[in-house]
């Protein structure tokens, strides 16, 4: 987990940071990185790549602007799709206003309560949860102007946009397909089960339910249309999935 503070107020950045060191301690969760920031801009300046392993608390009230922390959690929020966002303060009355800013924030705090604890051990084994679900193998991919992480369970297939070389459509397993940015070309180079089948097609290997080396086509699991196969990759695929027990080779 990597925690990200905005407070602008010295003794309470040092409270809080014991205070996740103490529960972090107490759930077996490991923070690899926590910094405290008392400027928006210096966090804003500072933000990290994109990753579900980034957490932001974030006070309100920054020199006195009391919106300051929302307006960030915007900034964030376009940056970074899978960060998690805690908003802590004195200002609850504000709770209403943060929906007006879709930062999606997991937790509205009140610090001038006795329950702040309870609260941030309650958001922690959320965060902790989301952890683990992401555990399985995921790439990053850039979708219109900001990034998003995405299962290597989820995806079938790539297949270049003809209208713009440096951008994708992805299929997904849900029936959706999304543009990607990247040429194919580029996106193979994200994951090992990704492999150029052809060069109108990145497959995912781990999808391979049959090859037809005749008709030089391949079958993915939830696809009913066969992908291309060139000639010239059928034994290089084979030799992936020589160890892939429910393949069909025709």
């Amino acid at each position: 987990m990597n925690l990200f503070i905005l407070e602008d107020k010295w003794i309470e950045q040092v409270n809080l940071e014991k205070m996740v060191n103490e529960i972090a301690k107490e759930q077996g969760i490991t923070i690899s990185t926590l910094k405290s920031y008392s400027k928006v801009n210096e966090l804003a300046g500072s933000l990290p790549s994109p990753s579900v392993d980034n957490v932001f608390l974030l006070d309100l009230e920054i020199d006195g602007d009391k919106e300051a922390g929302l307006k960030l959690s915007q900034t964030i929020r376009k940056h970074d799709l899978y960060a998690t966002i805690i908003f802590i303060t004195v200002h609850d009355e504000f709770l209403p206003v943060t929906y007006k800013y879709q930062s999606e924030a997991l937790d509205f705090i009140a610090k001038d309560k006795d329950d702040v604890k309870e609260h941030l051990v309650r958001a922690f084994k959320t965060i902790h949860s989301k952890l683990r679900r992401f555990a399985r193998p995921t790439i990053l991919l850039k979708i219109g102007t900001g990034y998003t992480r995405i299962s290597l369970e989820d995806i079938l297939y790539f297949t270049p946009n003809p209208q713009n070389s440096h951008q994708s459509f992805l299929q997904l397993a849900n029936n959706q397909r999304i543009t990607v940015h990247g040429s194919l070309t580029t996106l193979e180079k994200e994951s090992p089960m990704l492999f150029r089948s052809h060069r109108r097609c990145l497959i995912n290997i781990s999808k391979v339910t049959e090859i037809n080396t005749h008709n030089h086509t391949v079958l993915l699991k939830g696809v009913s249309k066969p992908c291309p196969l060139s000639r010239l990759k059928n034994t290089k695929l084979l030799n992936q999935l020589a160890e892939v027990a429910d393949t069909k080779i025709n």
